[in-house]
């Protein structure tokens, strides 16, 4: 796991949020952060039109990307935690900047 996979993972991430398709945001998700999404949801715009990996840092045995959300006129800024779970990288915390 480094730098460079996990911003290719979050862009990923990012774009499959963007489309709707929460079957694939979802499938990054450990049951931790499942039980976050629904929060980080509410305070991203409603129509979503794009996300940009802003920033990738390490923390830890973990690296936390900072996704951010664009859309009806407004922004969000996301921080999501990956580390490796069940041999892939996985979100395991979810919070709005």
């Amino acid at each position: 796991m480094d730098e460079d996979h996990i911003r290719e993972h979050a862009e990923k991430h990012g774009k499959a949020t963007v489309a709707g398709d929460l079957k694939t945001a979802g499938s990054d998700l450990t049951p931790e952060a499942v039980d976050q999404a629904p929060e980080v949801m509410k305070a991203m715009p409603r129509e979503l039109t794009g996300s940009e990996v802003t920033r990738v840092e390490k923390d830890g045995d973990a690296y936390v990307a900072i996704i951010e959300y664009s859309g009806d006129g407004a922004e969000t800024k996301v921080a999501s935690k990956w580390e490796e779970r069940e041999g892939r990288h996985r979100i395991v915390d979810l919070r709005v900047l």
